[in-house]
């Protein structure tokens, strides 16, 4: 820091009048800051100045960090104006840099501390010039961890992620993501040479429940049944709600004969279920139909065109008795 900087800071502090008096309040505000500021020269690519915060931020001590390239510490970066997108070359946005022609520098990385913690730490600078001709030595600026807060970011993208994919309701997977996740188990099996079946599950006059017992009683059926079918999956399968009352299945590495068992059992246990009327105490049941279609790796079918087969088996499920599973292939019974 030059003398008349100093000077020109030192006129705004009523305590300390002398240059050494003034670096020693410098250094013992910035010692108190949760930033860490810095002054970096480009030549060397290390700290002229950091204050001694850098040691409850990184680890290092000011004279450790002196000494470092800083650049060995950063494991990620991403640009503020580039959407806070990961930078692939650094190299080409340091020259940019180094050639003053970026005036306000921010970026967080993802940096190493000395005791091998990894921590988000934002850095906001500008550029330093010399003040004799001009030219660039490097930047001022300061360093916070962020950690907290690109965590807390990745929680919430991940909460809207997944309210995305489910239905509130029921909380099973929304029709949406029930196509997609189809999409790419018919991808797979032809990859793994395996097979895949799809459940079409309806309930049988839903209709009727919301207009004789009310939308809310409605609801908690839905969320009753959902549970039951889930409560029938594998970790691997997906359960969807497709909309109304019906449901989707997704049962990966399951021919047509597996695929019964679950829709059987899943077809039963719906039917064992009862509901009660709020104080009346009036009880009620429910059954479901359920269509199946299955996919071998050979064979060249979309998610669209699957979806479709199990619909139709669905159709005759409900117009031939309902409370029944419909299928082409024949399941040998034991």
């Amino acid at each position: 820091m030059s003398v008349k900087i100093a000077d020109s800071i030192a006129d705004n502090f009523a305590g300390p009048s002398t240059l050494d008096e003034l670096r020693d309040e410098l250094a013992l505000l910035t010692s108190y800051s949760t930033d860490t500021v810095y002054r970096l020269r480009y030549d060397t690519m290390e700290y002229d100045y950091i204050s001694p915060s850098v040691e409850r931020l990184l680890g290092f001590t000011q004279a450790e960090i002196k000494k470092m390239n800083i650049r060995s510490l950063i494991l990620e970066t991403r640009i503020v104006s580039n959407a806070l997108k990961p930078v692939e070359s650094f190299d080409e946005l340091e020259e940019t840099r180094k050639q003053g022609s970026v005036n306000k520098w921010q970026a967080d990385y993802l940096m190493s501390t000395k005791d091998g913690r990894k921590i988000w730490v934002s850095d906001i600078s500008y550029p330093w010039f010399d003040e004799s001709d001009g030219a660039i030595i490097g930047s001022i600026g300061s360093l916070r961890d962020i950690t907290d807060r690109v965590e807390a970011e990745a929680e919430a993208k991940e909460e809207i992620a997944r309210m995305a994919n489910s239905d509130l309701l029921t909380g099973l997977s929304s029709r949406h993501y029930f196509f997609a996740r189809l999409d790419s188990e018919l991808k797979r099996i032809k990859r793994t040479r395996e097979d895949l079946s799809v459940l079409l599950i309806d309930m049988d006059y839903f209709k009727n429940i919301n207009n004789n017992y009310g939308q809310n009683v409605g609801d908690r059926v839905l969320q009753s049944v959902a549970r039951i079918i889930a409560s029938c999956l594998r970790e691997t399968d997906t359960g969807a709600r497709s909309g109304g009352g019906e449901f989707g299945v997704i049962l990966p590495e399951t021919p047509a004969s597996g695929a019964y068992w679950v829709a059987e059992r899943i077809r039963s246990s719906v039917a064992k279920e009862t509901f009660a009327l709020g104080d009346e105490n009036h009880l009620f049941g429910c059954t479901v139909s359920i269509g199946i279609a299955s996919a071998h790796f050979d064979m060249n079918i979309d998610a669209n065109a699957l979806y479709k087969i199990a619909d139709q088996r669905l159709y005759i499920a409900k117009n031939t008795g309902r409370n029944q599973v419909s299928m082409d292939e024949l399941v040998e019974m034991h």
